[in-house]
C-alpha cells in the first residue's frame, strides 16, 4: 500500500514562475519576515551572487527540494 504525499504549487518569490515544491526542502528567501519558496534557477542565481562570486562554496540544493514529501514528514 502506498502512503500519501504532499506537494505545494506556488509561484517563485523571486521570478514569479509557477513551481511545485517540497514544503520541507525547497529553498526560500525571506520577504517581510516570511520564508517564501524560490525555483531552482533563482536558487542557482542566489548562490552565484551571494556565495560563489565571493569565493565561497555554494549552498547545496536538497535532492528532494522539488519532489513530493511523505505526509508523515509534515
Amino acid at each position: 500500500m502506498m502512503g500519501s504525499f504532499a506537494i505545494v504549487f506556488c509561484d517563485c518569490a523571486a521570478c514569479g514562475r509557477h513551481i511545485q515544491a517540497n514544503p520541507k526542502r525547497c529553498p526560500s528567501i525571506r520577504i517581510e519576515g516570511e520564508r517564501q519558496p524560490i525555483c531552482k534557477a533563482c536558487f542557482d542565481r542566489w548562490n552565484e551572487i551571494h556565495r560563489t562570486s565571493k569565493g565561497l562554496d555554494p549552498v547545496p540544493l536538497h535532492p528532494d527540494a522539488y519532489r513530493p514529501v511523505d505526509e508523515r514528514e509534515l
